[in-house]
């Protein structure tokens, strides 16, 4: 008796954390597909990261770096899959989520979606700082800030992903920190894998997704998984949230 119970409400207890888990999100420098990286290069590895798409099946990709010919390789591929944005392409799920509108600015894309199970709407903005200098970083990031506040008039929840090129204590970031939640600090399940790899060369924390309004973020995590019997997808691994509205 006391078995059967335990099924009973094993079973009764599973669905409400899967749904409560209402969004995946992935942030992904994709490494342009014209760099001379050796056997690391895209003509090399593109099959190991549609091997990661296919498997993480995310509601949403942040993308960065990716040139045309990479963001049509993954439409073909994943019929699924549409982009929006031109700075920093966000590509988004049309079985899962739309788009109602979107914009750039000089250093990111940003989309107002949907989630098309919930019904709940939702800014994302990605963001790729690679080519700003060092010394503007923090700027940018401030007028990013004041570019979503102006965006966001319903102060609906937002998830900002992207490449920021600036490590966890960086001040750059202390006002997107004091505004903003960072995933990777404060998801119950989380860990401190640095996200840029640069071929195994490096272990830096540079890439981050910060949200707001959402009422959760059960899960952080770096990919670091193996694709296509590849070591590494990119020369940044992908990240992944799950959020809950």
């Amino acid at each position: 008796m006391k078995k059967t119970l335990s099924i009973i409400l094993a079973a009764m207890i599973l669905p409400l954390a899967v749904n409560a888990q209402d969004l995946k999100v992935i942030s992904y420098n994709i490494r342009n597909s014209q760099a001379n990286d050796g056997t690391n290069s895209w003509l090399y590895r593109y099959a190991a990261s549609a091997e990661m798409i296919k498997d993480q099946q995310a509601d949403i990709i942040g993308l960065q770096e990716a040139l045309d010919d990479q963001v049509t390789f993954i439409e073909q591929n994943f019929k699924e899959y549409k982009p929006v944005g031109k700075t920093a392409v966000i590509m988004w799920n049309k079985k899962t989520v739309s788009v109602q509108k979107s914009g750039d600015s000089d250093v990111a894309s940003w989309a107002l979606v949907k989630h098309k199970k919930t019904g709940d709407r939702f800014y994302v903005v990605n963001i790729d700082l690679q080519g700003t200098p060092a010394a503007q970083r923090k700027d940018a990031v401030g007028k990013l800030l004041e570019m979503v506040a102006e965006i966001n008039k319903d102060n609906l929840p937002v998830v900002m992903t992207g490449g920021f090129y600036m490590k966890p204590a960086d001040p750059g970031l202390a006002e997107l920190e004091s505004k903003m939640v960072n995933a990777r600090k404060t998801a119950p399940k989380t860990d401190n894998t640095g996200t840029y790899n640069n071929w195994g060369k490096n272990s830096d924390i540079i890439d981050h997704i910060y949200h707001s309004g959402f009422s959760s973020c059960p899960e952080y995590q770096t990919v670091t998984k193996r694709y296509a019997d590849r070591k590494f997808v990119s020369d940044h691994y992908p990240l992944m949230v799950l959020l809950s509205f």
